[in-house]
């Protein structure tokens, strides 16, 4: 379960930039913009809620490798099909690293943290 907070919490970041990107583009549009823009705000105020509450039960340095990491990702990914935002292969060779990076602390924490 506190796992499934901490990928929640990415969820809701990466809904949060999202929110913002569409805010961005509507900016000749008030209306548009500021609805886009208070989504985003209440996405945010979620976000930072499961941030904190995933960090009551898994270690800091867990948490932020896992949310920061798997948040570059999902904008990565949002940006290239809901932005059409290129996509190279030195994005995707770049987003295998931070996935293994996030692997190999993840794994080193467990071991620290199940001793």
């Amino acid at each position: 379960m506190q796992y499934l907070i901490l990928i929640s919490a990415v969820v809701f970041n990466v809904l949060t930039n999202v929110g913002f990107k569409y805010s961005a583009l509507n900016e000749k549009t008030p209306a548009k913009f500021w609805a886009y823009f208070s989504i985003a705000l209440v996405f945010g105020l979620i976000n930072s809620y499961l941030f904190t509450e995933s960090l009551k039960s898994i270690p800091l340095g867990i948490v932020s490798a896992v949310f920061f990491s798997l948040t570059i990702i999902g904008l990565t990914l949002a940006g290239h099909f809901m932005f059409n935002e290129e996509f190279t292969s030195t994005t995707f060779i770049g987003g295998a690293f931070i996935i293994v990076g996030v692997i190999i602390i993840f794994w080193k924490q467990m071991n620290v943290y199940s001793s």
